[in-house]
């Protein structure tokens, strides 16, 4: 199992140094005289700058920087790291609240469709997963708000949940503060991705529920709860952990439409106005947390898969 465990270190720094690298390339060979500049140090020295670092001298800098947790300056913004860390937390927030709504969306309306299939019941899930699960997050973000919002507004109700910030006006005086106005968002965010954790579920838990030690189970006067938990559940999560690398990317992806429906300051905010000032320090900042966050989903999932099935560990020597 240290083995396994080292080995995927090695495999997700290696990643992440390919990540920067790719950034860094992307960056320098876009056209533009200051570039290299804006790339190293965020300031616009405007067409006076003509010479460029050599390209080994300039990676090295802005390597070396990188590991530093330097991610230069914006022109307008100050430091990139600083910046990105001041909004972080509220976008870690809303991904790991619509990340729980997900898995129990998801896994729950699963279960419940193998458990039923062929049924009515399952067959109008099934609709409501597969809609979910094509419909983009700002859509699903715009229809909960009209529900949970305008539609209380039009009937002279005061609004079920707050719409837009992370906060109230006054300032926030606890966690709790927070939470009304985590709701709508972590539910978009939870509703689009548990709609293709249901799918995912459901197909598993069909195969797993028609192998022969369930059918036995059954024989056996096992309840179906208990063989639906025991037997069929436990088996189906184990290739759902794999889709954890997947969906840690989709979940900074889907706040970044989240966070500008519902106007919450976050990393997605961020970038998209780096994006629309041409802040490009900004947008690099963003480009490369997006990354390494994908390289980290990739690497918790392999974890978890090696901790869920020991037989992966084993088979790599350790």
């Amino acid at each position: 199992m240290l083995t396994y465990l080292a080995r995927r270190l090695l495999v997700a720094l290696l990643l992440a140094f390919g990540v920067a690298t790719v950034t860094f390339a992307l960056v320098w060979f876009a056209p533009g005289d200051d570039r290299a500049e804006l790339l190293l140090r965020g300031v616009d020295t405007g067409p006076t700058f003509e010479v460029e670092p050599p390209l080994l001298e300039a990676y090295g800098e802005w390597l070396g920087g990188l590991v530093r947790g330097d991610l230069g300056r914006s022109r307008t913004r100050g430091p990139v790291a600083e910046r990105y860390l001041d909004v972080l937390p509220h976008t870690a927030a809303l991904s790991l609240a619509g990340l729980a709504l997900a898995i129990l969306f998801g896994v729950g309306t699963g279960v419940l469709q193998a458990a039923r299939r062929g049924s009515l019941t399952d067959r109008v899930l099934g609709i409501t997963t597969a809609v979910f699960y094509a419909a983009p997050s700002f859509w699903v973000g715009i229809l909960l708000a009209g529900v949970f919002v305008y539609l209380p507004i039009q009937s002279g109700r005061a609004p079920l949940l707050p719409l837009s910030g992370v906060a109230p006006a006054g300032g926030a005086r606890g966690v709790l503060d927070f939470v009304p106005y985590l709701v709508l968002p972590a539910l978009t965010l939870g509703l689009v991705l548990g709609a293709g954790i249901a799918r995912f579920t459901r197909t598993s838990m069909l195969e797993v529920l028609e192998q022969d030690y369930v059918r036995a189970a059954r024989a056996r006067g096992i309840g179906e709860s208990r063989v639906l938990a025991r037997y069929g559940l436990r088996t189906a999560l184990l290739p759902l952990i794999s889709l954890l690398g997947v969906y840690l990317p989709l979940l900074l992806t889907g706040a970044v439409f989240v966070e500008v429906v519902f106007e919450r300051i976050g990393v997605g905010r961020t970038m998209v106005d780096a994006i629309a000032r041409q802040d490009l320090p900004m947008v690099v900042g963003g480009a490369l947390l997006f990354g390494f966050a994908t390289v980290a989903g990739n690497l918790v999932a392999d974890l978890l898969y090696g901790w869920a099935d020991p037989r992966i560990g084993d088979a790599s020597g350790g």
